[in-house]
């Protein structure tokens, strides 16, 4: 015959263990879900981060990090340069094609010689 003090210690030893592993369970799924807000947030504090660029030395990678400046720009820049020599300022800037006022203001900050 079965003891019911016995069978009742048994089943709520049984209930603590499966209460405990949800939990555990809860925290993990908690702690996972929080890690790729902390990358987003790291990732958008990089974006949002001014990289100073050198018109006169960057690479067509480097001077893509500019807005509004994709590897067909970057390669006009690059080109321009080659042919005419170094940047001395913005305003020599807008003689390669496709490069005007409006990107120029958009990058002011980030353009050094």
């Amino acid at each position: 015959m079965k003891h019911p003090f016995l069978m009742g210690v048994i089943y709520a030893c049984a209930l603590s263990s499966v209460f405990t592993q949800s939990i555990q369970a809860k925290e993990i799924a908690a702690i996972d879900s929080k890690q790729p807000q902390a990358q987003m947030q790291s990732n958008s504090a990089k974006d949002t981060k001014q990289v100073k660029v050198n018109i006169n030395k960057a690479s067509t990678a480097e001077l893509q990090q500019l807005k509004g400046i994709g590897e067909s720009k970057a390669k006009a820049i690059v080109e321009y340069r080659t042919k005419n020599g170094k940047f001395s300022n913005l305003e020599q800037l807008s003689q390669v094609s496709g490069v005007g006022e409006k990107l120029i203001e958009k990058n002011a900050n980030q353009i050094s010689f």
